[in-house]
């Protein structure tokens, strides 16, 4: 009787976890199918190998009133939302609010050739009742969970940021595509090159040197030096001054 107690729990406790899961990945399905439909993944080749950068087409968006409906639906679910507080799932669901909420910006304010005509300050993202800028997920939620992989990760809606990916980011594949999207976009010169035998790099390891110091990371080099390609590694000469380009990233 004991044995069939215990295998009644066990089937239990895997079935409510499959249900959560099934529930934590169905709640960005609108923001998903807007992804599908407007970044486009463009392939290059380089020295060190194969890369993608992203283009958006925001434009789909603010012509389409399905892809409007899908918006309204996507900030009404995110109004009352309760926030994870596990730290993956909290994470995951902010990065993917965070880069939600800055295509929702560019949307209603377009035709517009840059974020920095937007800015990042204004406190008008709901979330669980609490509203938010862009600036206050960044910077007191998403900063604080202490893992600088997110700045390849959220999304500027700029060409010098590094591209929106086509897919959500899930809790339970977070550092698998989270180590990916790092390894991405290190591949690619509006990140990481060499000029005069020096490495240049993208000015995100200037304006958040501290936080690649946080996690498991000893600074800029020893992060770069586990995702980037090996000809770039073991550099001691590294110049943060690749200029940002902060026009919309429609290219």
């Amino acid at each position: 009787m004991k044995k069939i107690i215990a295998v009644f729990y066990i089937i239990f406790f895997v079935t409510q976890q499959a249900t959560f899961a099934e529930e934590g990945n169905t709640f960005w399905d609108g923001y998903q199918d807007i992804l599908n439909s407007i970044v486009t993944v463009h392939e290059f080749t380089s020295i060190d190998g194969e890369f993608s950068h992203t283009s958006v087409d925001y434009e789909i968006i603010k012509t389409d009133p399905g892809f409007q409906e899908k918006i309204i639906l996507q900030l009404k679910k995110l109004k009352t939302v309760k926030a994870p507080e596990e730290k993956k799932q909290k994470l995951a669901f902010w990065i993917n609010a965070y880069n939600f909420f800055t295509i929702v910006d560019v949307v209603n304010n377009y035709p517009i050739t840059s974020m920095k005509k937007i800015g990042w300050k204004s406190r008008h993202h709901e979330v669980e009742g609490t509203l938010y800028s862009l600036d206050n997920i960044e910077h007191n939620v998403i900063r604080p969970l202490a893992d600088p992989r997110i700045h390849f990760a959220i999304n500027c809606a700029s060409v010098g940021c590094p591209s929106l990916k086509e897919e959500i980011i899930d809790s339970i594949q977070i550092d698998t595509q989270l180590d990916k999207i790092v390894t991405n976009a290190l591949k690619s010169p509006l990140h990481l090159r060499v000029v005069n035998n020096k490495l240049n790099s993208t000015q995100l390891f200037k304006w958040f040197s501290k936080d690649f110091e946080s996690g498991e990371y000893e600074g800029v080099s020893d992060f770069i030096n586990r995702f980037a390609p090996e000809r770039l590694k073991n550099t001691h000469q590294i110049e943060k001054k690749i200029k940002y380009d902060w026009n919309l990233n429609t290219e």
